[in-house]
Formats: structure tokens, C-alpha cells, sequence
């Protein structure tokens, strides 16, 4: 019986005079008890009833030995063992057994500091999504923690590829003056490709990073995130103490978080060291090595191919490059602001990278040639076609050459002509001109209608697309036009009958 309850049903029978059935039923125990702790100079003391005999007391002997060989056998393997030597009970009398003996004590983790300078410890974080446009992008965040100095560093990205994993460490490395000696990782694949037992095969990229700046990546044994606390407690701080309450803007996140690291994490009292971590710092930085004299180029590079409109996509979005390299295979370099492109070794443009998703990123400069060459090439095309009408096309062009500032538009005026009056007509048309050297289309234009009304025959006007001036100047085979001649002059003599 608990004390306050024994010390109630005192104070209720001696002070208040309460009868038994009420206090029995106020503290709702039986009115033997009730009795029972009345008549009780002290508070009852439960009496330890000794262990009733089980069927399994006559194996256990056996069983702890067989546990001490064979730590990890199981309740069912034990069962049938001890049944082929008599015994008659139930399973569970066996599984109950094996719970209480194989109790396991919470394990103590003892306190690890380091040296200055010794190491760092580092993870990402997985910070929910943040809106970015009309498009969600998750968040990420890279900590990275001194763990002598307890000084921090964190960056968010929208992604944990290599290149931004290996781009937060260097801006980690300016941001504390210097590299630790060992960098303490659990078992990511961007650092470690693959891993059995002690046989650990490591991401030769990142080996790479690893030996120009000449720190030593250490890995966590499985399944022991304790082994790296110091970031673990640190990214629980990011959680409790910069993001709780606040809703994430990018790319407004990390100025907010450089703020709040200098302002607010690093200066603070930490609850371990009794020391504020940028104090401490002061002791670990002649420690660091020093930062390599060429920065490490730690953006994504990867081969691309530029589209029929001159745009190459990357990450959801579309970036132009100049029209003449259409069709191509080209190198893009992006970081965290631009979006590079190099054609044949050379930068050919150069954009800010969108982080939201399908944004087409265009530089009109890009696209200024393209109208200027499609007139080059179809005025070349009207020549060719031009010419075909024969050596009188040929002496007639040079005329209007001679006479005429824009023989393109008189070139185009009758190649419009011979496709509503025919080749032959206008051919004629040219040579009656040319022999009065009477150069330009209104001229041609005039022969013709001029004949064509002394036979009587009516005159055609060129179909014109305004909306699509290019679809203007597609040549086509030409119709026999005799037949639209010989009806016209037909329904002219039914309406004279008529």
C-alpha cells in the first residue's frame, strides 16, 4: 500500500470520523485493507510471496550454460532441446525465461574530446521542401562541427549531389580559417561507394577532394550515429534553435543562417565545454592546415547537347547559347549563381541559374544572326529559282542589277507573277521588256496584263499571307494554267449569251 493512501485512511477514521464502507469506497480499496491498515501501528509491509516451483527449474542449470557458449540462441531451438530431455512444459514458460535472463543494461557512452585541430564532424540534414515559384524544391542542410571548439558551420542547398557536398565543405574550410586533420562521416554514399566489414571501397571523387586538402575522412562504425554526437547535437540546435517557427525562404535561408550562426551559435555558452565555441576557436585555429593556394572548382560539370532551338536543359530548365551551336555537344559548369557553357574549350554563354523549374533563360544577343541569315539564305534561294526561268531570267536580272537598288523585291514581285500567270507568260513578259530595257517587275508586270487583255483573259492577283511572310516566298511546281484560261473565257462568252 502506498504511504499517502495509508496516511489518508488514518486521517479520515481518526480526524473526520468517517465509517469504513465510505473511506473504502474514497479510496477505493477493499474494507479488509481498509481494516487491515487501521489496525497497523506503521505502514503495512508487503510480504514477498516465495517463487512457486516451474517445470523449467530443473533445465535452467542446462540452459544458462548452453547461453554462455551460444549467446544468441533462440527461445524455439532451446524448447526442443530441453524437450527430448523430459520436458513437459509450454514454450512460453521458455520464452518468458530467456526475456528476463537476457535483460540487456542501456549502454554507457563514455565522453570523447579531441585535440585541437584533430577533427571535424559533418552530415546533412533533411529540412522539408521550400517554394521556389510555383515549384516545391527540397531543402537540405550540410553541418559541419570542430569538435574540439564546438564551432559550427551550416549551408543549405536544394540538393546533395557530390558537387554541392564537396562545395559546402570548402566554403566550411574559409569559414573556420583552415582544415581539421580527420572529417568524421557515417556511411554516405558520397563518400562511400561500398562497405563490408572492414573492407571499405570509398568514392574516388571525393578521395580526390580529400587529398588536395589533405584531411582524412573517417567512418563511423554501422549503426553508430553516437560515434559523431557533436554534429548530431548540432543539427538538432539548427532544428530547435533556427528553423523551429520559421518557414524557409531561398534564397533568403542562408543569409539567415550565417547571420544566426554569428550572432547566435557560436557565441553562446555551450552547455559542454562551459566555454563560448568562438573562444575556443581561437585556441584551434593555429592548428588547422592552412587552405590550398588554388580554390577548388567544385561545380557540376557535365556534357550536354543544345537543342534545334539553341537551348540546353539542365536541372528543369532550358539556358540559350548563340544559334550556331544548334545541334551540338557542349560542357555545362553550374554553381550555386550561374550557368556556364563552353563550346571547343571556350565560354560561348553565361546565365544565373533558376532554381525553380521550367524557366527557359534566353540572352536576345544569342539569337540576332538568326533573322539576318534566314534572309541571306532565302534571298539565295529566290536567285536560284530566278534563274531557272532561263538565259532571259539571267540578262534581265543583271538589268535590274544596274537599274535598281532592291532587286530582291523585284526578283520576288515576278517570281509572284510566274506563279499566278505561269512561267511561259512571263518569260515573254521579260523578253518584250528587256528588249525596250525596261528594267523592275511593274514593268513585266504591265506586258503582261496587257496581253493577257488584248486575248481577252483576266487578270490574277497573287495570293498574299501577311501573317506569315515566309510562307510567301514558297516556290512550288507550276499548274497548267491553260485550263483556268480557257474557263474563264468560257463562263465570259455564257455571260454574253446570257
Amino acid at each position: 500500500m502506498q504511504p499517502e493512501v495509508w496516511a489518508e485512511i488514518k486521517r479520515l477514521h481518526a480526524a473526520d470520523k468517517v465509517p469504513i464502507a465510505e473511506i473504502a469506497r474514497r479510496v477505493r480499496r477493499d474494507r479488509k485493507t481498509v481494516r487491515r491498515a487501521l489496525a497497523a501501528q506503521g505502514l503495512p509491509v508487503a510480504r514477498v510471496q516465495p517463487p512457486r516451483p516451474s517445470k523449467l527449474d530443473p533445465y535452467k542449470p542446462w540452459i544458462k550454460e548452453r547461453l554462455d557458449r551460444y549467446p544468441d540462441l533462440p527461445s524455439t531451438t532451446l524448447f526442443e532441446e530441453i524437450k527430448r530431455q523430459g520436458y513437459a512444459g509450454k514454450i512460453r514458460i521458455v520464452t518468458e525465461y530467456l526475456a528476463s535472463i537476457r535483460r540487456k543494461a542501456k549502454e554507457v557512452f563514455l565522453r570523447i574530446e579531441t585535440p585541437p585541430g584533430e577533427q571535424a564532424q559533418c552530415d546533412w540534414a533533411n529540412c522539408g521542401s521550400v517554394r521556389i515559384g510555383e515549384t516545391w524544391r527540397k531543402l537540405s542542410c550540410f553541418v559541419m562541427v570542430l569538435s574540439y571548439s564546438r564551432l559550427m558551420y551550416l549551408e543549405f542547398t536544394l540538393s546533395q549531389c557530390l558537387e554541392d557536398f564537396l562545395g559546402c565543405h570548402v566554403n566550411a574550410f574559409k569559414y573556420f580559417g583552415g582544415i581539421p586533420k580527420k572529417i568524421l562521416y557515417d556511411n554516405l554514399k558520397l563518400v562511400v561507394l561500398s562497405r563490408l566489414g572492414t573492407d571499405v571501397r570509398f568514392n574516388p571523387k571525393f578521395m580526390e577532394f580529400s587529398g588536395i586538402h589533405g584531411f582524412e575522412p573517417v567512418l563511423c562504425n554501422p549503426a553508430r550515429g553516437n560515434e559523431k554526437g557533436k554534429v548530431e547535437s548540432g543539427i538538432h540546435y539548427v532544428r530547435s534553435g533556427l528553423l523551429a517557427g520559421r518557414e524557409p525562404l531561398w534564397p533568403d535561408i542562408n543569409a539567415q543562417a550565417r547571420r544566426w550562426l554569428d550572432e547566435t551559435a557560436n557565441v553562446r555558452l555551450h552547455r559542454t565545454t562551459r566555454e563560448r565555441p568562438v573562444d575556443r576557436w581561437e585556441k584551434e585555429k593555429p592548428r588547422l592546415f592552412g587552405l590550398p593556394s588554388k580554390p577548388y572548382d567544385a561545380s557540376i560539370a557535365k556534357a550536354v547537347r543544345s537543342s534545334h532551338q539553341a537551348l540546353v536543359r539542365f536541372d528543369g530548365n532550358a539556358y540559350s547559347v548563340p544559334h550556331v551551336w544548334a545541334y551540338q555537344t557542349l560542357l555545362l559548369r553550374a554553381d550555386s549563381e550561374t550557368v556556364a557553357l563552353l563550346g571547343q574549350g571556350k565560354e560561348i554563354a553565361r546565365h544565373p541559374r533558376s532554381w525553380g523549374r521550367g524557366a527557359v533563360i534566353e540572352d536576345p544577343r544569342h539569337f540576332e544572326g538568326i533573322l539576318a541569315a534566314k534572309r541571306k539564305a532565302s534571298a539565295s534561294k529566290l536567285k536560284e529559282h530566278f534563274l531557272a526561268l532561263g538565259p532571259i531570267a539571267q540578262a534581265y536580272l543583271g538589268g535590274i542589277i544596274q537599274a535598281e537598288g532592291e532587286p530582291r523585291r523585284h526578283v520576288a514581285r515576278i517570281m509572284e507573277l510566274a506563279s499566278a500567270y505561269g512561267k511561259e507568260e512571263v518569260i515573254e513578259a521579260m523578253r518584250h521588256a528587256l528588249a525596250y530595257k525596261a528594267f523592275g517587275a511593274a514593268y513585266v508586270q504591265n506586258v503582261l496584263l496587257q496581253r493577257r487583255t488584248a486575248k481577252g483573259l483576266k487578270e490574277f492577283l497573287p495570293l498574299e499571307i501577311p501573317q506569315k511572310p515566309a510562307w510567301n516566298e514558297i516556290v512550288t511546281e507550276e499548274p497548267d494554267l491553260a485550263l483556268y484560261d480557257k474557263l474563264s473565257g468560257q463562263d465570259a462568252e455564257d455571260g454574253h449569251e446570257a
